[in-house]
């Protein structure tokens, strides 16, 4: 399941990019509503209600927030399950840019299929797709799979993946990444390599 992250400016003035706190309260209601129902029931379930207990709390303590402080001039990553995250410090003066780059699932790097791959992907993203991308049949399901990654790029060319979508729904991730980018004060690049 995808979990669409949201970016929030919050009124301190950094901005969330996130897990939106919806999303913890509606999975957090089906955990309590699930456990209420097992209570009820004295523990006499079957293995589904047990795995839909398991999926809904690991669904429940899973944690991808960035926080980007433009007062203290750092950003702030956490990811993964409570307890366990891992968290990435960066100060403002270590990113060079933030990029958008597509990904095709199923292609060489570096390879013709991987470029033209790439260029769908962005044309996707930009609502430009042809009428040979949108046919159904035997050629949808050979067609790759198309996503575009908002990263992080620092001076020394570490990758931090912020967020990857489907290319046909990544419009949100230039939007956050153009504020992200105004935020740190650094470039954005959304088009593809030349």
């Amino acid at each position: 399941m995808e979990v669409p992250l949201r970016l929030v400016s919050r009124k301190n003035g950094t901005l969330f990019y996130g897990i939106p706190i919806s999303f913890r309260i509606v999975v957090g209601l089906m955990f309590a509503l699930i456990i209420a129902a097992i209570v009820l029931e004295q523990f006499h379930t079957g293995p589904l209600g047990w795995i839909a207990v398991i999926l809904l709390f690991l669904g429940f303590v899973y944690k991808e927030d960035w926080v980007f402080d433009p007062h203290a001039k750092i950003v702030v990553g956490q990811l993964g399950f409570y307890p366990l995250l891992k968290k990435t410090h960066l100060s403002f003066e270590e990113i060079a840019y933030i990029q958008l780059a597509a990904f095709a699932k199923g292609t060489v790097p570096g390879s013709n299929e991987e470029k033209s791959s790439n260029r769908d992907a962005f044309n996707a993203m930009r609502g430009n797709m042809s009428s040979r991308d949108l046919r159904g049949g035997i050629d949808w399901f050979r067609r790759k799979k198309l996503y575009i990654a908002l990263l992080i790029i620092t001076k020394n060319e570490e990758h931090y993946l912020l967020d990857m979508v489907p290319a046909r729904r990544a419009m949100r991730l230039s939007h956050a990444g153009k504020a992200l980018s105004a935020l740190i004060g650094c470039s954005f690049l959304e088009n593809l390599p030349e």
